[in-house]
């Protein structure tokens, strides 16, 4: 089971556009938001997609949307009762959606605003993964968003651990990390001449430090305390899905 840890809330991605929404050192505050939307381009790309958008149209559609929010200085909208960024991005593209045509896009595509440089060749590729589902656009959003936080706590795992020259150790104990309770350990432990105690016992720590790592990849994207105990609740809901 996940758990926040107990303290003050430190200052975060997030909490830090809140903060300066009325004023003070705008570039922070843009890397910040700049930083989140490289974050939330997958999954806000899967939502247009889920939504009946083409691959263009939905390439186009995401960088039009962050190039405003960024240009137009859009984290100044960000209010307390818009505390889950996730929250925030989903109801600016909505609203984007309403207010664009593709015609715009395609000359905002090509104009002299280019937000970030981003391979979009996997972004595609990811959707297709569970295009045949029956998710809802929402639902979709909220599983690439549920992986994209995951992803990105285990690679920053795989960091730590190879900065310790654990590396080899964690590839082949990282499957291990997300499945369920009860799989053989035997074979990996042969695989890394350890007992199989000894690799359950690294599994049970890699894991603790992974919780700990969602916990933080989670604080980026809310301004309280108390929105991270419903963001981290929220996380577990999609993930158990």
């Amino acid at each position: 089971m996940l758990a926040v840890p107990a303290g003050n809330f430190p200052e975060t991605r997030w909490s830090l556009i809140l903060r300066l929404r009325k004023g003070g050192t705008e570039g922070a505050a843009e890397r910040a938001l700049g930083e989140l939307c490289e974050i939330y381009w997958q999954p806000l790309y899967t939502f247009l997609r889920r939504s009946g958008q083409d691959a263009e149209a939905a390439r186009d559609l995401v960088q039009g949307f962050l190039a405003q929010l960024l240009r137009n200085d859009g984290f100044h909208r960000a209010a307390p009762d818009k505390g889950r960024f996730r929250s925030f991005l989903l109801t600016g593209l909505r609203n984007y959606l309403v207010s664009q045509s593709r015609r715009e896009l395609a000359f905002k595509r090509g104009g002299e605003f280019e937000l970030l440089s981003l391979d979009f060749s996997p972004l595609e590729e990811t959707y297709q993964l569970h295009a045949n589902s029956s998710e809802t656009p929402e639902a979709t959003f909220d599983r690439q968003w549920a992986e994209t936080v995951l992803t990105r706590a285990l690679n920053r795992l795989a960091e730590e651990q190879e900065r310790r020259n654990r590396g080899e150790q964690f590839t082949a104990l990282r499957p291990h990390l997300t499945e369920l309770a009860g799989q053989r350990l035997e074979p990996v432990a042969t695989q890394l001449g350890m007992t199989p105690n000894a690799v359950a016992v690294a599994v049970h720590r890699l894991r603790q430090r992974l919780r700990d790592l969602v916990v933080d990849e989670l604080s980026q994207t809310v301004g309280t305390h108390a929105d991270l105990d419903d963001e981290l609740n929220y996380f577990m809901q999609v993930w158990s899905r």
